[in-house]
């Protein structure tokens, strides 16, 4: 199988496991008689640990291992705690497991897209959006699926089919990344070292980059950790979740297919703004929503909130990161946005949720997060396109 195809593969059957889990893990602890508080935390573990976890990775992918070799280690011990996820039920046992996975979770999409990355890189005509769209087909296929299944089961309390799906997936991506090749090794004195990491960090463009981005990932957080308690709570089934979930990665598809056509015509300081924009406009008018129709229709603009952004994002770091610390720059994107950004969010987000008793109110300061982001100005900051 050639390179491309197994990266695909691995995109898809990683954001599949992300979306047999991401949509209905939350309702299903509450299934269980779980707190809004307790769902919040268990599911802010891997966020936690997630900035350590990354840099551990990628510093080790960067000077020893290389990412392919990082990346196949890396699942495999993922996969492996994942297998027992389905058998927890009290917050000590499911916390235990996802904090185990948490080990090494979170490295798994900076290395991938480091390898994508390169890969890129190294053959005109190839194109990291029309990789990685393969994992947003992973994920609807996933959210359509459970959530037709659950609904078939009777929209049943506390469904162990959720877990067990997501491990399915994962078992899948671990085996997809045995055969990946590996990266030709860097000479023993262009390694980067802790120096290298420091200066990285010194860049004030990066270091506003990876500020808005995790200010918009936690204004997220209501919709990735609450969408199905929301949809529960409306009285709607569980297909519901499924197609909104599929609407909005549907639209992200697409915003990924045309996003190489609009980084060459507008700047990614407007790219950005426009994904924040429309992010606010979403949430707004969904903490209104109270019909099925109206609640799909609406995560359409999920190819803005997410399509938009992570191609921005991506070629933002691509410019912004030297090729040498490519995996360790994608692993402090996702350790400060999908760390720090996502503990913030999911942690507010579950307290908000006790504290409203209601997930809609929670879409309407998100829209105000996301006005409060685009009228400071963080996206209007810019960086110099470096060639």
């Amino acid at each position: 199988m050639r390179t491309a195809a197994r990266l695909r593969l691995v995109y898809l059957l990683y954001y599949a496991n992300v979306g047999a889990f991401l949509p209905y893990f939350a309702a299903y602890l509450r299934g269980l008689g779980w707190s809004g508080e307790r769902i919040g935390a268990v599911q802010m573990l891997p966020s936690l640990l997630g900035p350590a976890v990354a840099m551990a990775w990628a510093a080790w992918a960067d000077r020893h291992a290389g990412p392919a070799r990082a990346l196949r280690l890396a699942s495999a011990w993922v996969a492996g705690w994942a297998c027992l996820l389905p058998f927890g039920r009290t917050p000590l046992a499911v916390g235990g497991t996802i904090l185990l996975m948490a080990l090494a979770d979170r490295a798994l999409v900076p290395l991938v897209d480091a390898i994508t990355l390169e890969h890129c890189r190294a053959r005109p005509g190839a194109t990291y959006a029309r990789i990685r769209l393969f994992g947003s087909l992973g994920f609807v296929a996933a959210s359509l699926a459970v959530g037709r299944a659950l609904t078939m089961r009777g929209n049943r309390p506390g469904d162990p089919l959720v877990p067990f799906a997501a491990a399915a997936c994962i078992v899948g991506c671990a085996l997809g990344t045995r055969r990946l090749p590996p990266a030709a090794p860097l000479p023993l004195g262009a390694r980067p070292g802790p120096a290298d990491l420091l200066r990285l960090l010194g860049d004030r463009r990066l270091l506003v980059l990876l500020a808005a981005c995790a200010v918009h990932w936690a204004a997220l957080a209501p919709y990735h950790l609450l969408f199905g308690v929301f949809v529960r709570d409306r009285g709607l089934p569980a297909d519901v979740t499924g197609l909104g979930m599929a609407a909005g990665v549907v639209a992200e598809i697409a915003a990924l297919l045309v996003f190489p056509r609009l980084q060459a015509r507008l700047p990614l300081r407007a790219l950005f703004t426009a994904s924040f924009l429309a992010s606010a406009l979403r949430w707004g008018l969904l903490s209104r929503a109270g019909g099925p129709a109206e609640i799909v229709l609406l995560q359409l603009l999920h190819g803005a909130s997410f399509g938009l952004f992570w191609g921005s994002a991506t070629a933002a770091l691509l410019d912004l990161v030297p090729a040498p610390l490519r995996t360790t720059g994608q692993a402090l994107f996702s350790a400060i946005v999908f760390g720090a950004g996502n503990a913030a969010g999911y942690a507010l987000a579950g307290l908000g949720y006790d504290r409203f008793g209601a997930v809609a109110p929670l879409y309407g300061l998100a829209a105000a997060v996301e006005v409060i982001l685009a009228a400071a100005g963080l996206a209007a900051l810019g960086w110099r396109r470096e060639r």
